[in-house]
């Protein structure tokens, strides 16, 4: 049997199911699968879909279940033939996770958050983890969209919030998925104090800084604490680090995280390059608290600017009291 796209009119769903399943076959590396990597390769259309149907309108399951799920299928099997050093394939990757990208792996109705954990469980067997370790530069919408899922779901966890609308528990899928994923050194987003150096250098050791760069659509604001909002046209000035896990582990400690703090990747600009990011942002709830930024906390965070290399011109935060 062949790859072939059906009639979206008239779909013969055991073709379709079959199709799905010798394209998992290769995924999981069978020996002599029926499917070959060059017919894979061929099947790929020009958004980077590896869809089953040949229209894109059909109902919503039906695009999860045979254009998004053979999508995510088909771009695990090149990111796992690509990091085993077949740089032929770059290009079909990139096209295949910005599809992706733009699908949030949502499912549909009842099933949508077990189509979003089968789905990254597909992306595992890619050799998931290696990708966003070492290849933080190839599609970084794509990053940023795995590492939201798994900050929503760590979040989720350590604030035992993991029963779903309808009674469902995802507690063991998620803890599976964050423990895979867990990357043994992520880029940070220091704004605020974070960027003071000798602050940072007790916080985290084992950082090394990338560089310094501006975080666009995002505001400046002291409540009492730094924290970043929404804000179109605005431009915040933030340092980039790389840190390790424990570094990590530390700030999450400093920041109260997940209750104070939570956490969100972004896509920043440094040095010509594009990539995620994370940051921690201040909980809604503790927003409200009833304090106010103290002296010589604004003057560590003034301190920061200045040793990351801004001008003290440039710290302009919005006061919240």
């Amino acid at each position: 049997m062949k790859l072939k796209r059906q009639s979206v009119e008239n779909p013969n769903f055991k073709e379709l199911d079959e199709m799905v399943q010798m394209m998992t076959e290769l995924l999981n590396g069978k020996e002599n699968a029926d499917l070959k990597l060059d017919a894979l390769c061929s099947f790929q259309d020009l958004k980077g879909s590896f869809s089953l149907f040949d229209c894109d309108i059909v109902p919503n399951d039906v695009r999860t279940d045979y254009i998004n799920i053979p999508t995510y299928i088909g771009t695990a099997i090149l990111m796992k033939v690509y990091l085993i050093g077949n740089e032929d394939l770059k290009d079909r990757l990139i096209k295949g996770l910005n599809f992706t990208a733009k699908t949030h792996l949502s499912g549909h109705g009842y099933d949508e958050e077990r189509t979003r954990i089968h789905s990254l469980k597909i992306f595992c067997k890619g050799k998931l983890i290696d990708f966003l370790e070492n290849k933080r530069e190839i599609c970084p919408a794509f990053h940023s969209m795995i590492h939201n899922i798994l900050h929503n779901y760590n979040s989720n966890l350590l604030n035992y919030k993991t029963i779903g609308l309808w009674g469902e528990d995802y507690r063991q899928d998620w803890e599976e998925l964050t423990n895979i994923l867990k990357l043994k050194k992520r880029l940070y987003i220091a704004y605020g104090s974070n960027m003071n150096k000798e602050q940072m250098k007790y916080r985290c050791p084992d950082a090394k800084i990338i560089g310094k760069t501006y975080l666009k659509d995002w505001e400046l604001t002291i409540p009492f604490y730094a924290n970043i909002e929404m804000k179109n046209g605005t431009l915040t000035p933030i340092l980039l680090r790389e840190i390790s896990a424990e570094d990590e582990a530390k700030l999450d400690r400093y920041e109260g995280y997940p209750n104070l703090y939570d956490k969100k990747d972004f896509l920043v600009s440094i040095n010509n390059t594009l990539v995620s990011a994370m940051a921690y942002i201040m909980t809604d709830k503790y927003k409200v608290k009833d304090k106010i930024a103290r002296d010589w906390y604004v003057e560590g965070v003034i301190q920061g600017y200045i040793d990351a290399g801004f001008d003290k011109s440039e710290f302009n935060p919005r006061l919240m009291n």
